[in-house]
C-alpha cells in the first residue's frame, strides 16, 4: 500500500510554485526550480506531481476551493438577499486584498488553455453555491436579469482591478472607498 501524500509537502510545494510561476510564467516555469524552491529533491516532486500541468491544475483547483470556501463563510441564509451579497462582496474584497498572489494566480489561469476541461469543471462546481444565490437573486427581482457569468463579472472583475493596483501601490484602499467600491457594484447588478 502506498504511504499517504504529506500535505505540508503539499502545501510546500504549492506555495513555492505560486511565487514561481507569477514570476516566470507557466512557460518559464521548471519542476527543478520548484524543487529547489520548496526544499525537496526533484524525484520527490515528481511523486507528489507527474509534471508542471498537473501541478498547475491542481494549484489552481487548491487556490479556488480555499477563496470560495472562505468567502461562503460569510453567507447566511438568514440574511436578506442585500446583506448577504454586501458581506460576500466584503469577503471576496477582504481575501483577495489579504492575499493578492492568490488572486492573480487564479485570474491567470482561469481562462487558459493551461487548464484541462476536467479542472476547469472543476472549478465551476465549485461556485455553484454562488451561481444558485446569484439566480435567486435573478428570480425574485433583486438582480437584473442577466446570465450569472455576466453578474460575476461586473461585480467581481472591479476587485480584481483594484487588488492589481493596490500590489503595485498605485492605490491604498480606505474603508470609504471599499465602501464606494461596494455600492458601484452593488449598483451595476441591482434590478
Amino acid at each position: 500500500m502506498a504511504r499517504p501524500k504529506d500535505e505540508n509537502k503539499i502545501n510546500t510545494i504549492y506555495e513555492a510554485t505560486l511565487k514561481l510561476v507569477l514570476k516566470t510564467g507557466f512557460n518559464g516555469l521548471k519542476m527543478a526550480d520548484v524543487a529547489k524552491a520548496a526544499k525537496l529533491a526533484t524525484g520527490t516532486l515528481y511523486i507528489y506531481f507527474k509534471n508542471k500541468d498537473v501541478l498547475i491544475n491542481e494549484l489552481f483547483l487548491h487556490l479556488k476551493k480555499a477563496k470560495t470556501t472562505e468567502v461562503l463563510k460569510a453567507y447566511n441564509p438568514n440574511d436578506a438577499f442585500e446583506e448577504a451579497f454586501r458581506k460576500m462582496w466584503f469577503s471576496y474584497l477582504d481575501i483577495s486584498l489579504r492575499e493578492p498572489e492568490r488572486m492573480l494566480f487564479i485570474e491567470q489561469f482561469a481562462h487558459t488553455s493551461f487548464l484541462t476541461k476536467k479542472t476547469k469543471q472543476q472549478g465551476n462546481q465549485l461556485l455553484a453555491p454562488l451561481a444558485v444565490f446569484i439566480e435567486s437573486g435573478i428570480k425574485n427581482k433583486k438582480l437584473r436579469h442577466l446570465p450569472v457569468d455576466i453578474v460575476l463579472s461586473q461585480v467581481l472583475g472591479p476587485i480584481y482591478e483594484m487588488v492589481k493596483l493596490e500590489k503595485e501601490g498605485t492605490v491604498k484602499l480606505s474603508t470609504q472607498q471599499k465602501q464606494a467600491l461596494y455600492e458601484m457594484a452593488w449598483n451595476a447588478v441591482k434590478l
